[in-house]
């Protein structure tokens, strides 16, 4: 029987060798990934970007308010329309 040339013993010593270079290579890996989030992460808004983003909210909650409680008088607008079109008796 042919031994296969390319299988070679291997002591204990080489062989956590090689387990440790895959580990390395996959941690090189995860530590460039994290990297990359790092520099995404960094580019996020800074403390005075977001006061000004939620000044601005503000503003929106106050328009929003505003059309909130005058809502029911606009739904009351087609009530409104019709009476005025009654009364001056404009037919439709």
């Amino acid at each position: 029987m042919a031994k296969n040339k390319l299988v070679k013993n291997i002591t204990t010593d080489e062989l956590t060798v090689i387990i440790n270079k895959g580990f390395q290579g996959q941690m090189d890996y995860m530590e460039k990934k994290f990297a990359q989030v790092a520099i995404e992460i960094g580019s996020c808004a800074t403390k005075p970007e977001l006061a000004e983003v939620g000044k601005r909210l503000g503003v929106v909650e106050k328009d929003v308010k505003y059309i909130k409680d005058n809502l029911d008088d606009a739904g009351k607008l087609g009530q409104r329309v019709d009476y005025i079109e009654n009364v001056l008796a404009i037919k439709k």
